[in-house]
């Protein structure tokens, strides 16, 4: 049997001091050094009295004989030498010292601007702040001042400095994802000032390390040529391969259901479900919610009237609008304006109704004093008692549906919580529609301050939460059977373990059923974890219930991850348009992307 080859950089050898005088080396202070020849400057590989020995016969035999040993010549010889090898060093460890500070920063800066999404050319003007504030507070000390204007802050420094923090941040977050034990995209497109369509990717996933869900930008990826579902999928495609991110992790997919996206045939959703058939997909609850309070008949001419007053109002002429303003001001009303209309916008429709209602009076005074056809027109609209009744339906039912779309709105929030929300909005429908009937009007204050007669006619008011408690059903029957798990991710506790819920999990999330009853029962009964039970959601499962527990809290991570609506891609749309504005139109798609 063959015995090991000696390494000897492996051996633990020590620099002894009695070799600086006879072999004129000396060893710096720093993990991993090797000895350094006071002479020449040279080093040797490895800490050995014959490697030292063998340069310093071979390299400076006449060194030997002007400097003998242990003479008082060769002694301050060697003296001259350390000093001089210290003063070097010394003034090298500062000149990096100073540069990496100034390095650093530049990062700083370049960070601080792009967290508050400015322009890269902004960096200039920070530095030239900086250095009027150091002169007005630190005008003696020159060195301050001097640091400041050696700091690398120009605009192409910091657009170089941005990709390399944009990379690094992306480098770090597929690194991430890829140890997570699955994830869930939530993705839209939109075009940008220029007309190039771009489409974001949001990924939320559990940080193992860090022991917390994350929503993050995964990327924002242009489109070149057409946006059909298969160039969708070929774009997105391509950045997961590229990325080395697996298809088999991907928990749902929440879209904003355009037929490119939601497809039968050729749509993005379907050429996914293609690499992993057990993808959840469902369409943004917000786009959903929106689309739901179409008007009726009746009920949209009415607003399509209300939008064409308020436009003759703002929009007619701008000397019009200016004594419209003016009018309001003199009549000390709670607004100064009329709202415009935006169909883009989700809570539009019902801040414009409810601005209108508050300042009503004035406008229908302003449209006599104009003494025009179209004002008389408007004018006799505004004292239609039926139609200002439509009016103040639209008030107070666009307004509930307001109050739910700000509801569902905002990040992290978990999809158990979004499919309560729309439940009990269609349970209220139910009460919606026997106040309406009942004439009571307890749950529809401006029709009850409005009305002038005690009996009035509500089939249109009925028709229309008739449609909308059906249009909730209908869109929403995808949420039903995810919403029968609500129960059990909010609180574990009180579910039966022979309930609902575990049909739903056992076809849905392919978990064994048997193991899953034992899981729940016993975690039902871990005093430890009843004492956590008031903790949020995510750390209770996270950091309270333990790994034995696999299959309940395998569960309960797939559901916490799970995007409910594309509520993080409209607001990365928001940033878009707010960093690619019309005096940044030159920005490219990869600085887009980075900042």
């Amino acid at each position: 049997m063959f015995s090991k080859k000696r390494k000897v950089d492996n051996e633990n050898k020590k620099f002894l001091a009695e070799w600086i005088e006879q072999y004129c080396f000396t060893l710096p202070v720093r993990a991993g050094a090797v000895p350094v020849c006071l002479i020449c400057n040279s080093t040797v590989a490895v800490v050995k009295c014959a490697n030292l020995k063998r340069h310093y016969d071979t390299m400076h035999k006449d060194f030997e004989k002007k400097f003998p040993l242990n003479s008082g010549a060769r002694k301050n010889k060697l003296q001259a030498y350390l000093l001089s090898y210290k003063n070097s060093t010394t003034m090298l460890v500062q000149s990096m010292s100073g540069q990496e500070k100034s390095v650093e920063a530049a990062l700083r800066v370049c960070w601080t601007l792009n967290k508050h999404q400015k322009p890269f050319t902004d960096s200039e003007i920070v530095k030239e702040c900086m250095v009027e504030v150091a002169t007005a507070l630190f005008e003696e000390k020159k060195d301050i001042i001097n640091a400041i204007q050696s700091i690398p802050i120009s605009a192409r420094s910091n657009t170089r400095r941005t990709e390399l923090l944009a990379d690094d941040n992306k480098n770090n977050l597929i690194h991430i994802l890829q140890t997570a034990p699955c994830y869930a995209i939530a993705i839209d497109e939109s075009c940008d000032i220029v007309d190039s369509e771009q489409m974001s990717i949001f990924v939320r996933f559990l940080d193992v390390e860090s022991r917390v869900f994350r929503d993050e930008l995964l990327a924002l990826l242009p489109l070149k040529c057409k946006t059909r579902g298969e160039d969708l999928f070929k774009t997105f495609d391509d950045f997961m391969t590229k990325s080395n991110i697996s298809y088999d992790k991907i928990v749902s997919i929440s879209t904003d259901g355009a037929p490119a996206m939601i497809g039968k045939e050729k749509g993005f959703v379907k050429r996914i479900k293609d690499k992993n058939a057990e993808i959840f997909s469902y369409q943004c609850i917000i786009h959903q919610t929106s689309l739901c309070g179409k008007l009726s008949t009746t009920l949209k001419e009415v607003m399509d009237i209300m939008i064409k007053l308020i436009n003759f109002l703002r929009s007619r002429s701008a000397l019009q609008h200016r004594q419209f303003k003016d009018f309001l001001f003199e009549c000390d009303s709670v607004y100064s304006d009329l709202l415009q209309h935006n169909n883009v916008c989700w809570l539009s429709k019902g801040k414009v109704i409810g601005r209108f209602w508050s300042i009503k009076d004035e406008v229908i005074t302003f449209l006599v004093n104009l003494d025009s056809v179209e004002s008389k027109q408007y004018h006799k609209f505004l004292t239609n008692e039926s139609n200002m009744l439509s009016v103040a339906f639209l008030k107070d039912i666009l307004g509930y549906l307001n109050v739910l779309n700000t509801e569902l709105q905002g990040q992290k929030k978990l999809i158990c919580d979004l499919i309560s929300s729309i439940s009990a909005f269609r349970r209220k429908l139910e009460i919606f529609e026997e106040d309406i009937k009942n004439q009571d009007f307890i749950h529809f204050p401006t029709i009850l301050e409005y009305k002038k007669t005690p009996d009035i006619d509500c089939s249109v008011f009925l028709s229309f939460l008739s449609d909308l408690g059906e249009e909730f059903g209908k869109r929403f029957k995808d949420f039903a059977e995810i919403g029968k798990l609500s129960q059990f991710l909010k609180n574990p506790f009180e579910v039966s373990p022979t309930g609902e819920w575990i049909d739903v999990a056992t076809k849905l999330f392919k978990l064994p059923k048997s193991s899953l009853q034992m899981e729940i029962i016993d975690l039902q009964e871990d005093i430890s974890l009843q004492m956590n039970k008031t903790s949020s959601t995510e750390d209770f499962w996270i950091k309270h219930v333990l790994d034995k527990y696999m299959n309940c809290k395998t569960l309960a991570i797939k559901l916490a991850t799970m995007f409910g609506s594309t509520y993080v891609c409209e607001t990365s749309f928001s940033k878009m348009t707010f960093l690619k504005n019309r005096y940044r139109s030159r920005l490219t798609d990869h600085h887009l992307e980075n900042t």
